[in-house]
Protein backbone atom coordinates (compact mmCIF):
# COMPACT_ATOMS: atom_id res chain seq x y z
CA UNK A 1 0.00 0.00 0.00
CA UNK A 2 1.31 3.42 -0.98
CA UNK A 3 -0.47 6.36 0.67
CA UNK A 4 1.48 8.87 -1.44
CA UNK A 5 1.24 7.12 -4.79
CA UNK A 6 2.17 10.00 -7.09
CA UNK A 7 2.66 8.49 -10.57
CA UNK A 8 2.31 4.97 -9.05
CA UNK A 9 5.86 3.54 -9.32
CA UNK A 10 4.92 1.05 -6.56
CA UNK A 11 2.14 -0.40 -8.71
CA UNK A 12 4.50 -0.48 -11.69
CA UNK A 13 7.07 -2.46 -9.72
CA UNK A 14 4.49 -4.92 -8.34
CA UNK A 15 3.09 -5.65 -11.80
CA UNK A 16 6.51 -6.24 -13.33
CA UNK A 17 7.60 -8.49 -10.45
CA UNK A 18 4.46 -10.57 -10.87
CA UNK A 19 5.28 -10.92 -14.55
CA UNK A 20 8.85 -11.99 -13.80
CA UNK A 21 8.25 -14.60 -11.10
CA UNK A 22 4.57 -15.53 -11.55
CA UNK A 23 3.65 -13.89 -8.24
CA UNK A 24 0.24 -12.62 -7.18
CA UNK A 25 1.13 -9.33 -5.51
CA UNK A 26 -1.73 -6.87 -5.09
CA UNK A 27 -1.49 -3.17 -4.48
CA UNK A 28 -3.54 -0.23 -3.22
CA UNK A 29 -2.47 3.21 -4.41
CA UNK A 30 -3.80 6.29 -2.61
CA UNK A 31 -3.43 9.72 -4.18
CA UNK A 32 -5.25 13.03 -3.70
CA UNK A 33 -6.48 14.49 -7.01
CA UNK A 34 -3.83 17.21 -6.84
CA UNK A 35 -4.32 19.36 -9.96
CA UNK A 36 -1.71 19.96 -12.60
CA UNK A 37 -1.68 23.45 -14.08
CA UNK A 38 -0.70 25.33 -17.16
CA UNK A 39 2.30 27.67 -16.98
CA UNK A 40 2.81 30.29 -19.67
CA UNK A 41 5.91 31.82 -18.14
CA UNK A 42 8.33 30.96 -15.37
CA UNK A 43 10.21 27.72 -14.78
CA UNK A 44 9.25 26.44 -11.30
CA UNK A 45 6.18 24.46 -12.39
CA UNK A 46 7.95 23.17 -15.50
CA UNK A 47 10.70 21.72 -13.34
CA UNK A 48 8.18 19.80 -11.25
CA UNK A 49 6.51 18.39 -14.36
CA UNK A 50 3.16 20.11 -13.80
CA UNK A 51 3.19 21.97 -17.11
CA UNK A 52 4.25 18.92 -19.14
CA UNK A 53 1.50 16.83 -17.52
CA UNK A 54 -1.10 19.54 -18.17
CA UNK A 55 -0.06 19.85 -21.81
CA UNK A 56 -0.32 16.06 -22.18
CA UNK A 57 -3.96 16.18 -21.01
CA UNK A 58 -3.56 15.02 -17.40
CA UNK A 59 -5.53 17.31 -15.11
CA UNK A 60 -4.55 15.65 -11.80
CA UNK A 61 -1.62 13.68 -10.41
CA UNK A 62 -4.04 10.75 -9.94
CA UNK A 63 -4.72 10.78 -13.71
CA UNK A 64 -1.01 10.33 -14.34
CA UNK A 65 -0.84 7.33 -12.01
CA UNK A 66 -3.87 5.65 -13.62
CA UNK A 67 -2.43 6.08 -17.10
CA UNK A 68 0.92 4.67 -15.99
CA UNK A 69 -0.74 1.51 -14.67
CA UNK A 70 -2.74 1.14 -17.90
CA UNK A 71 0.43 1.39 -19.98
CA UNK A 72 2.30 -1.12 -17.82
CA UNK A 73 -0.56 -3.62 -18.16
CA UNK A 74 -0.71 -3.04 -21.93
CA UNK A 75 3.05 -3.65 -22.18
CA UNK A 76 2.84 -6.86 -20.15
CA UNK A 77 -0.15 -8.09 -22.18
CA UNK A 78 1.81 -7.53 -25.40
CA UNK A 79 4.57 -9.75 -23.99
CA UNK A 80 2.25 -12.70 -23.27
CA UNK A 81 2.73 -15.80 -25.35
CA UNK A 82 -0.83 -16.06 -26.65
CA UNK A 83 0.06 -18.97 -28.93
CA UNK A 84 0.36 -21.26 -25.91
CA UNK A 85 -2.88 -22.82 -24.64
CA UNK A 86 -1.58 -22.78 -21.06
CA UNK A 87 -0.53 -19.12 -21.10
CA UNK A 88 -3.00 -16.45 -19.90
CA UNK A 89 -4.64 -14.50 -22.71
CA UNK A 90 -4.88 -11.26 -20.75
CA UNK A 91 -3.29 -9.54 -17.79
CA UNK A 92 -5.20 -8.67 -14.58
CA UNK A 93 -6.51 -5.13 -14.54
CA UNK A 94 -7.22 -2.69 -11.71
CA UNK A 95 -10.13 -0.75 -10.25
CA UNK A 96 -10.31 2.95 -9.42
CA UNK A 97 -12.35 4.27 -6.51
CA UNK A 98 -13.00 7.81 -5.31
CA UNK A 99 -13.84 8.64 -1.71
CA UNK A 100 -17.30 10.15 -1.41
CA UNK A 101 -20.31 10.43 0.88
CA UNK A 102 -22.90 7.67 1.06
CA UNK A 103 -25.12 7.04 -1.96
CA UNK A 104 -28.14 6.86 0.36
CA UNK A 105 -29.95 10.07 1.24
CA UNK A 106 -29.69 10.82 4.96
CA UNK A 107 -32.89 11.17 6.96
CA UNK A 108 -32.96 14.78 8.13
CA UNK A 109 -36.42 16.11 8.85
CA UNK A 110 -38.16 18.27 11.38
CA UNK A 111 -41.84 18.89 12.05
CA UNK A 112 -42.13 21.73 9.51
CA UNK A 113 -40.58 19.75 6.65
CA UNK A 114 -41.86 16.27 7.46
CA UNK A 115 -44.17 15.91 4.44
CA UNK A 116 -41.47 16.91 1.94
CA UNK A 117 -38.94 14.66 3.67
CA UNK A 118 -41.28 11.65 3.43
CA UNK A 119 -41.82 12.15 -0.30
CA UNK A 120 -38.11 12.69 -0.82
CA UNK A 121 -37.36 9.40 0.96
CA UNK A 122 -39.46 7.33 -1.44
CA UNK A 123 -36.46 7.24 -3.78
CA UNK A 124 -33.71 7.14 -1.19
CA UNK A 125 -30.72 6.75 -3.53
CA UNK A 126 -29.18 10.06 -4.57
CA UNK A 127 -30.17 10.90 -8.17
CA UNK A 128 -26.62 11.39 -9.44
CA UNK A 129 -25.41 7.94 -8.31
CA UNK A 130 -25.14 4.85 -10.50
CA UNK A 131 -25.90 1.22 -9.72
CA UNK A 132 -22.14 0.60 -9.56
CA UNK A 133 -21.80 3.29 -6.87
CA UNK A 134 -24.46 1.62 -4.71
CA UNK A 135 -23.07 -1.84 -5.38
CA UNK A 136 -19.60 -1.01 -4.10
CA UNK A 137 -21.00 0.74 -1.04
CA UNK A 138 -22.81 -2.53 -0.26
CA UNK A 139 -19.52 -4.42 -0.59
CA UNK A 140 -17.95 -2.06 1.94
CA UNK A 141 -20.87 -2.42 4.35
CA UNK A 142 -20.72 -6.21 4.14
CA UNK A 143 -16.95 -6.18 4.61
CA UNK A 144 -16.28 -7.80 1.24
CA UNK A 145 -13.14 -7.39 -0.84
CA UNK A 146 -13.63 -4.63 -3.42
CA UNK A 147 -11.72 -6.78 -5.91
CA UNK A 148 -14.09 -9.76 -5.49
CA UNK A 149 -15.39 -11.14 -8.82
CA UNK A 150 -18.73 -9.63 -9.87
CA UNK A 151 -20.89 -11.36 -12.48
CA UNK A 152 -23.78 -9.63 -14.20
CA UNK A 153 -26.82 -11.58 -15.38
CA UNK A 154 -30.06 -10.54 -17.03
CA UNK A 155 -33.17 -12.01 -15.42
CA UNK A 156 -36.40 -10.90 -17.11
CA UNK A 157 -34.53 -7.90 -18.54
CA UNK A 158 -33.33 -6.81 -15.10
CA UNK A 159 -29.63 -6.70 -14.15
CA UNK A 160 -28.68 -8.95 -11.25
CA UNK A 161 -25.20 -8.79 -9.72
CA UNK A 162 -23.68 -12.02 -8.40
CA UNK A 163 -20.84 -11.37 -5.96
CA UNK A 164 -18.50 -13.97 -4.53
CA UNK A 165 -20.03 -16.94 -6.39
CA UNK A 166 -23.43 -16.25 -4.87
CA UNK A 167 -22.53 -15.07 -1.38
CA UNK A 168 -24.27 -11.79 -2.20
CA UNK A 169 -26.93 -11.15 -4.85
CA UNK A 170 -27.89 -7.56 -5.61
CA UNK A 171 -30.69 -6.27 -7.84
CA UNK A 172 -31.08 -2.49 -7.98
CA UNK A 173 -33.47 -2.39 -10.94
CA UNK A 174 -36.91 -0.81 -11.07
CA UNK A 175 -40.29 -2.54 -11.53
CA UNK A 176 -39.08 -5.86 -10.13
CA UNK A 177 -41.73 -8.56 -10.53
CA UNK A 178 -42.05 -12.10 -9.20
CA UNK A 179 -40.35 -13.47 -12.31
CA UNK A 180 -37.15 -11.68 -11.27
CA UNK A 181 -37.48 -12.92 -7.70
CA UNK A 182 -38.02 -16.51 -8.85
CA UNK A 183 -34.96 -16.22 -11.11
CA UNK A 184 -32.87 -15.08 -8.15
CA UNK A 185 -34.25 -17.94 -6.04
CA UNK A 186 -33.11 -20.38 -8.73
CA UNK A 187 -29.54 -19.10 -8.29
CA UNK A 188 -29.46 -20.65 -4.82
CA UNK A 189 -29.88 -24.11 -6.34
CA UNK A 190 -27.47 -23.37 -9.19
CA UNK A 191 -24.61 -21.76 -7.25
CA UNK A 192 -25.06 -23.54 -3.90
CA UNK A 193 -23.29 -20.99 -1.67
CA UNK A 194 -23.09 -21.77 2.05
CA UNK A 195 -24.97 -18.53 2.77
CA UNK A 196 -26.70 -16.27 0.28
CA UNK A 197 -27.69 -12.67 0.99
CA UNK A 198 -30.04 -10.83 -1.35
CA UNK A 199 -30.40 -7.04 -1.52
CA UNK A 200 -33.01 -5.06 -3.47
CA UNK A 201 -33.75 -1.37 -3.74
CA UNK A 202 -36.78 -0.65 -1.58
CA UNK A 203 -38.47 1.40 -4.29
CA UNK A 204 -37.59 -1.17 -6.94
CA UNK A 205 -40.55 -3.53 -6.50
CA UNK A 206 -43.62 -3.18 -8.71
CA UNK A 207 -45.84 -3.03 -5.63
CA UNK A 208 -46.06 -4.06 -1.97
CA UNK A 209 -47.55 -7.45 -2.88
CA UNK A 210 -44.47 -8.36 -4.89
CA UNK A 211 -42.22 -7.16 -2.08
CA UNK A 212 -44.02 -9.30 0.51
CA UNK A 213 -44.09 -12.38 -1.71
CA UNK A 214 -40.43 -11.92 -2.64
CA UNK A 215 -39.37 -12.56 0.94
CA UNK A 216 -41.44 -15.74 1.13
CA UNK A 217 -40.23 -17.08 -2.24
CA UNK A 218 -36.60 -16.56 -1.29
CA UNK A 219 -37.07 -18.12 2.14
CA UNK A 220 -38.58 -21.21 0.54
CA UNK A 221 -35.43 -21.41 -1.61
CA UNK A 222 -33.24 -21.30 1.51
CA UNK A 223 -32.39 -17.58 1.50
CA UNK A 224 -33.13 -16.09 4.91
CA UNK A 225 -31.14 -12.87 4.62
CA UNK A 226 -33.19 -10.58 2.38
CA UNK A 227 -32.82 -6.82 2.68
CA UNK A 228 -33.90 -3.70 0.83
CA UNK A 229 -32.16 -0.35 0.70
Amino acid sequence: MDFFAGSCPTAHAALELNSEDGGNRRFIMVQLPEPTYEVKDGTEARKTGHAEAFEAGYRTIADIGKERIRRVIKKLEDQLDKTSEDAPQSYPGFKVFKLDASNIKPWDADFDSLEDALWNAVENVKPDRTEADVLYELLLKYGLDLAVPIEERQISERTVYIIGAGALIVCLAKDIGLDVVEGIAALMKELRPEVMRVVFKDAGFKDDVVKTNAVQILRQAGVDDVKSL
